[in-house]
């Protein structure tokens, strides 16, 4: 009976899912006071912060510095900020004695958004914790006991459950705080089919949930944060057991047709939709007077499933105008408990924090055609990128919904277009060869248009969220394949992997022609240069949160030897850089700038080929703040050193900058990789700095940040902060 209520609970949750779209802006007229409400209310959550880092909330300080964080993360608040890094110590310093169930499911919420290795010990500890806190109702209150991680994979050594009703409250906030814990690998199935049961069972009447369990001699009336607990609480378990009959089928080699047709059934669960009716109702009666929790509970089940109306109501632009009606001119909210929960709930509305993004796909199912051109009104779905390409207009998204690997035959991209990962995706593109313009088979080693995965000749292509794997073919002599080629246009690329591991010698980025490019949280590894580029016209290429291995890390093409003018701007941020040669540039390309901030250079040699005259600067500059540099020999002309220049001190006052806060110091990584070995299987965390590395305590402050770099894990954490917002606006401004 169970497992047919929840089958039929899913069903009515994908036609949901599949005939919404994910708003993630706000009506026009009220963007910008949105925008001014939150800002705000970010302002007045960092001036309450105290000097060890906690926010007061009687007993809760864990609690609410973990949810004030969390607050701040999600509005803008970059991780390395001081403010977030003293909340995340804050909640580790406490964290022996930590028991509350609110404090507990926060605590792994905010853990799990920064997103550092070390916490990943604690999130287990903390979901221990949480999972042996259920009690027989499949609830929870508002303690759970302390025991060890172990208990995980050993749930005989836990306590024996306990018999206390809990409260629906507790529940949502430990099932958030459970859903969040699984992605590090915690096994939450039983614990979901014991939420599954509890609220199934004790729906009331009307279709909506109580704060507390109804009993024989009374059942309370439903309340409106409650029901949407109920809603979300039912859709993770559904999630949960998903994802636990996917690995099951992975494991024993069994096709996934099951799940594939439930987002095909129109069968709609009775339970459910009798509780969205009443959540619609709900929605219809915001007000001034409403509770910011009740916002907040809205907030998630809206995003969550994609729904922009909860019954006849726009949840979320009647609930911004109320919160913009009732903030105070301080910046915050308040109910009798303070003004910090609140505060933090109403901008975590505001900002529309999906924190469940992952469960979309697991609802939906696989489609058999897995690129889908989103934007237009029939979304077409299509078997290959080159037919979806092929019948897509000029400013349309390519969503691939599947992880392949899909075989590329040297696309061509002659439009603006966006071509990114589906929700919960990790697409892999391999090179093939495919057929040429004359439709013959492709011959690689004579024709030069057929030696990449994709080309851009014309138009602005953003990429998001792929990872690239190009191994191409033996074709009997050398050839200078490129995984991406920009030869007219432009490029923007976002938690993007290039990688290689038969050494065939490829450069992840190749740049023929004038552009203007980005490159946002991508992990290039391997070939002969992470970035090659032809030194003709002006070129900006700007590099941010990146994590570059490979041979040589910017090159510029031989040219014939005369001069062939160029102007090349290198503007990098926040970059971790591994490999033989950081810049090996043609001496004869005039005017070649580079910018670099708080960026790592572990490197043999960081500029022997950079200048254009013996020991002079003409035509070159380089200006350079918080970089760090682990480096051999320093700077030259034609492969040949300078020997006035030996380290970051004589390199700083070479080039003249002021600030003079290069350092010179050995940089060492959580593992070892040795220049010249290349492998599909390396992950950005690779590259963090080891705990015995003298900068590790500017981990937070120097190089990219593995834990959104790349496809895959670091795409899923990037997409679902605020910065991802930022990013696409940029990109939609900058097309204007």
């Amino acid at each position: 009976m169970l497992r047919r209520a929840l089958k039929n609970i899913v069903s009515l949750l994908m036609i949901v899912i599949s005939s919404a779209v994910l708003i993630t802006g706000v009506q026009a007229q009220t963007a910008k006071e949105v925008t001014e409400s939150r800002l705000k209310g970010v302002e007045f959550l960092k001036s309450q912060q105290q000097d060890d880092g906690s926010w007061e909330y009687e007993g809760h300080p864990v609690g609410i510095t973990a949810l004030c964080t969390l607050a701040l993360l999600e509005n803008g608040v970059p991780v390395n900020d001081p403010l977030i890094q003293k909340g995340r110590l804050f909640v580790l310093k406490e964290s022996e004695k930590l028991k509350s169930t609110y404090d507990l499911a926060l605590a792994t919420l905010l853990l799990s958004r920064i997103g550092d290795r070390e916490d990943k010990t604690m999130i287990r500890r903390y979901a221990a914790r949480l999972i042996a806190g259920q009690t027989t109702t499949g609830g929870w209150s508002y303690s759970c006991p302390i025991v060890a991680s172990s208990t995980l994979n050993n749930p005989r050594a836990r306590p024996k459950l306990g018999t206390s009703p809990g409260d629906n409250s507790c529940t949502q906030f430990a099932v958030l705080g459970l859903w969040t814990a699984s992605r590090s690998n915690v096994d939450i199935e039983e614990s979901m089919i014991g939420v599954a049961r509890r609220f199934v069972e004790t729906q009331n009447e009307d279709g909506g949930w109580s704060y507390r369990l109804p009993t024989e001699e009374k059942a309370e009336p439903s309340k409106n944060s409650m029901t949407l607990a109920g809603l979300f609480c039912l859709t993770v378990a559904r999630a949960s057991k998903i994802k636990s009959m996917e690995k099951e089928e992975e494991e024993e080699g069994e096709s996934r047709a099951e799940t594939q047709k439930e987002g095909e059934t129109l069968i709609s669960d009775p339970i459910f939709s009798k509780g969205l009716e009443m959540a619609g109702k709900y929605a219809a009666g915001i007000s001034t007077s409403s509770a910011r929790y009740f916002l907040w509970s809205t907030e998630r089940v809206g995003v969550l499933l994609g729904l922009e109306k909860l019954g006849d109501t726009d949840w979320f632009s009647k609930g911004a105008s109320v919160l913009i009606k009732t903030q105070k001119e301080d910046g915050s909210w308040e109910n009798s408990r303070g003004k910090l929960a609140d505060t933090s709930f109403a901008i975590l509305f505001l900002r529309k924090a999906n924190l469940g993004s992952d469960i979309s796909r697991m609802l939906n199912g696989e489609p058999e055609k897995k690129f889908q051109i989103f934007t237009q009104d029939k979304k077409p779905e299509y078997a290959s990128l080159s037919e979806a390409v092929k019948d897509s207009k000029s400013g349309d998204l390519i969503r691939v919904n599947g992880d392949g690997p899909f075989r590329i035959p040297h696309v061509e991209i002659d439009k603006d277009l966006t071509i990114e990962a589906g929700f919960g995706y990790d697409p892999v593109f391999v090179y093939t060869r495919g057929r040429n313009k004359l439709g013959l088979r492709a011959r690689p080693e004579r024709d030069p248009n057929v030696r990449h995965l994709i080309r851009v000749s014309k138009g602005t292509l953003a990429i998001e969220g792929i990872s690239f794997q190009f191994d191409p073919p033996e074709v009997g002599k050398e050839v200078p394949w490129a995984a991406v080629v920009v030869n007219g246009g432009n490029l923007r690329m976002l938690n993007c992997s290039i990688s290689e591991q038969n050494n065939k010698g490829m450069a992840a980025i190749q740049i023929l022609s004038p552009t203007d490019s980005s490159f946002t949280n991508c992990f290039f590894v391997g070939g002969r240069a992470a970035f090659e580029i032809e030194g003709t016209g002006k070129q900006t290429l700007t590099v941010d949160d990146s994590i570059l291995f490979s041979r040589k890390i910017f090159s510029v093409l031989k040219t014939s030897g005369k001069t062939v003018g160029g102007n090349i701007n290198l503007n990098l941020s926040h970059c971790t850089i591994q490999g033989l040669e950081a810049f090996n540039f043609e001496r004869f390309v005039n005017d070649i700038h580079i910018m670099s901030d708080h960026s790592a250079y572990k490197v043999e040699n960081l500029g022997l080929s950079l200048l254009s005259q013996k020991s002079s600067k003409e035509s070159r500059s380089f200006e350079g703040d918080g970089n760090v540099y682990d480096v051999d020999k320093w700077l030259g002309m034609n492969g040949k050193a300078d020997t006035s220049i030996t380290d970051a001190k004589s390199w700083d006052r070479f080039w003249g900058n002021k600030e003079k806060t290069s350092l010179e110091e050995t940089i060492s990584f959580v593992l070892r990789r040795s220049n010249n070995s290349f492998n599909h299987r390396y992950r950005p965390e690779d590259w963090e700095l080891s705990e015995d590395s003298k900068v590790a305590a500017r981990q937070y402050d120097l190089g990219a940040k593995p834990a959104s770099v790349g496809a895959g894990p670091g795409f899923s954490r990037f997409r679902s902060s605020i910065l991802y917002n930022e990013w696409k606006q940029k990109q939609v401004a900058e097309a204007k």
